[in-house]
């Protein structure tokens, strides 16, 4: 994400860096899911991209959040996609097709989470 969030700068207008601030967390989380699928407690290095894309998000917007809010934001937005989780969580030990399974569910959780928290940050 650090590669790709210092392109945010070159960007003309905040649509488009709102898309990269969010689109570079999710590949790196899908890399990381890729990587770590059979590996416990991937989840925390996640969350920690996760973390870092919402309090990104919030300095586009103006806003100053700390690392409890934007827990606070991810946990809200993470309630609304625990099926996914419960699914991944049942084949992600089968290597090969785990694997690939986390890095979709990492992807998508980060995209989930990275555009809620825009309607957030645009409604408050």
């Amino acid at each position: 994400m650090a590669f790709l969030n210092h392109l945010k700068h070159l960007m003309p207008n905040k649509k488009a860096r709102l898309h990269t601030i969010i689109h570079s967390a999710a590949v790196e989380s899908g890399a990381i899911g890729l990587a770590t699928a059979q590996i416990p407690g991937d989840r925390f290095v996640i969350g920690a991209v996760q973390v870092g894309m919402v309090m990104e998000l919030a300095a586009e917007f103006g806003k100053d959040l700390t690392e409890a809010a934007a827990m606070s934001i991810i946990e809200s937005a993470i309630a609304t996609v625990m099926g996914v989780e419960i699914f991944n969580g049942v084949i992600k030990y089968s290597p090969g097709l785990g694997n690939l399974a986390n890095m979709g569910t990492a992807a998508s959780v980060t995209e989930t989470i990275g555009w809620a928290t825009v309607e957030y940050l645009r409604n408050s």
